[in-house]
């Protein structure tokens, strides 16, 4: 091999940016066959020289990164028993390859092929959140509200997704007709085994089209997708939810990658530029920094090591009455630990605000009963940064903005008492809080909606500073009103809440009391902080 920079070689190996090679060879850290070299510009054979870092070698394999246009039919992991051949098939080289992220049978596109397992890993874990941008074919034609849904995110069984860049394309992109026949070929074969499996079944299925009489075609629309997640299936899963299964997936994204001009079945090496491109998404140095899911984490030397990092509970219920701090300590806690933040209070204030919108009347618990059976309510961590601290969808309609208005605060207290309401909306609740990793706030979580919580946490704080805090919000919100008014509204609320017949707010006997009367957000973060050390601790 030829000689090539030193400063690139490091590079070249994962050992930081160049110029941080750089830095690494002029403070003489850096040694080429027992020599140490301090001056730039010194040139080496990467297959013969022993380059060592602080008397460490570098690594000695030769990485090699792939771009693939992977068509539709070939598996991105190989497996034998599927019955599909994979990339291998396509892909010649002497190393031993693996594929960066997932790609299903059916899907094409960009497919990321390396051995440098270091970069791979990095670009794959989620809390980097890389974006991967798609081109999904889906039958018919989403209208706004379907689309305002995906960009908002979906609400799929395993919980919502984050929020994605969704455009409608008014004509067939440029790649559809790449690939065209290889897609078509396959949910042929799909759709034949489907077809057998169906009529071999007890139950039989739907008879196949008879022999020679082709298929009607399906209307159906392009969407270009951008998502920063990398779920299983996510794509398909979503479209299928809002009504329009996915006929074909294209992914033309990785990060800084592009499919670009690269036909179905061809692949190529990455540049130089592009590989530090995709270094720089990820720095080497992102891998080892301390993130809050690792509360207490040892440090990575000495006889520490051994330890274990200390558990968190899967699911944290915070209850309390209004303006005790829930909403605010709950969305700083959940995003310190990477869970998702869901505050139940907003889901009784979006049927209240769609009942006034829509002239129900609020004191028919009937009718509004009805209403949240039938409003499909979708929260999720902010999508717009107005300051708000969720985002609401009834119906795929933002209304975010609208739930702070003062007919609304006056008339969600008896909204949120009627039981039909509150079974509705507790059913949903449930079921994400079902999935784990979840910061739960509300007026019964620890007692009604997740009486098995890992941690419960009761937030409380004088009626004064509740209402201080209230004021300070309606203030900022142009609300004009005096703090001894807001007072009175609390006062009237808690005894509402604290009476009402169904699911009334109390303290859950195993909740632990957290007062924060005379303490600051930071030192109520504190002592939340010091909850999670002592339940991991219990846990061990």
């Amino acid at each position: 091999m030829s000689e090539e920079r030193l400063q690139k070689v490091l590079a070249a190996a994962g050992i930081g940016s160049r110029r941080a090679c750089e830095g690494l060879i002029t403070s003489g850290r850096v040694t080429v066959d027992d020599h140490v070299v301090s001056e730039l510009g010194a040139k080496v054979d990467p297959e013969r020289a022993d380059i060592r870092v602080d008397g460490r070698p570098i690594a000695a394999e030769h990485f090699r990164y792939i771009m693939l246009h992977k068509p539709a039919g070939y598996l991105s992991n190989p497996d034998p028993r599927a019955g599909y051949p994979d990339w291998q098939e396509l892909v010649k080289v002497p190393e031993r390859l693996y594929a960066v992220g997932r790609l299903d049978v059916d899907s094409e596109g960009l497919l990321l092929l390396t051995n440098d397992g270091g970069l791979a890993n990095r670009l794959t874990h989620p809390r980097y959140e890389h974006p991967k941008t798609y081109l999904v074919q889906v039958e018919g034609f989403l209208d706004p509200r379907k689309l305002r849904r995906m960009r908002h995110g979906v609400m799929l069984d395993d919980g919502p997704t984050a929020p994605a860049q969704v455009e409608l394309l008014h004509e067939p992109p440029p790649e559809a007709e790449q690939g065209r026949k290889k897609a078509e070929e396959q949910r042929r074969r799909r759709a034949g085994l489907e077809a057998g499996a169906a009529e071999s079944g007890p139950a039989g299925g739907k008879a196949s089209p008879p022999a020679g009489q082709a298929r009607r075609p399906r209307p159906s629309s392009w969407l270009k997708v951008t998502l920063r997640e990398g779920r299983k299936r996510q794509l398909r899963r979503m479209v299928s939810l809002l009504g329009h299964p996915a006929l074909r997936v294209i992914r033309i994204g990785l990060g800084p990658l592009t499919l670009a001009e690269l036909r179905p079945g061809k692949w190529r090496h990455l540049s130089a530029g592009e590989v530090r491109a995709l270094r720089a998404l990820v720095p080497a140095d992102a891998a080892g920094r301390r993130s809050a899911t690792d509360i207490d984490r040892p440090d990575q030397t000495g006889p520490r090591m051994a330890r274990k990092i200390r558990p968190l509970p899967s699911t944290i219920a915070i209850d309390g009455p209004a303006a005790s701090g829930k909403s605010t300590i709950g969305g700083r806690l959940a995003k310190e630990l990477n869970y998702l933040y869901f505050d139940t209070g907003v889901m009784y204030r979006a049927i209240t605000c769609v009942a006034l919108a829509q002239g129900v009347p609020i004191s028919d618990e009937d009718a509004v009963g009805q209403l949240a059976e039938e409003v499909n309510l979708d929260v999720f961590s902010p999508t717009v940064d107005d300051g708000r601290d969720v985002t609401v969808l009834a119906d795929g309609e933002d209304i975010t903005p609208e739930l702070r208005r003062p007919e609304v605060d006056r008339a969600v207290s008896p909204v949120s008492a009627y039981r039909r309401v509150r079974e509705a909306l507790t059913l949903q609740q449930r079921r994400i809080g079902q999935a784990g990793r979840v910061v739960m706030v509300g007026r019964d979580i620890g007692t009604v909606v997740l009486p098995g919580a890992d941690l419960k946490i009761y937030l409380d704080a004088s009626l004064r500073v509740r209402a201080h805090r209230r004021y300070l919000e309606c203030s900022a919100r142009g609300q004009q009103t005096t703090e001894d008014e807001v007072a009175e509204q609390l006062r009237r609320r808690d005894q509402f809440d604290s009476s009402r017949q169904h699911a009334p707010l109390s303290v859950a006997p195993d909740a632990i009391l957290v007062d924060s009367t005379s303490l600051t957000i930071e030192q109520v973060m504190e002592q939340m902080r010091a909850l999670l050390k002592r339940w991991g601790e219990r846990k061990k």
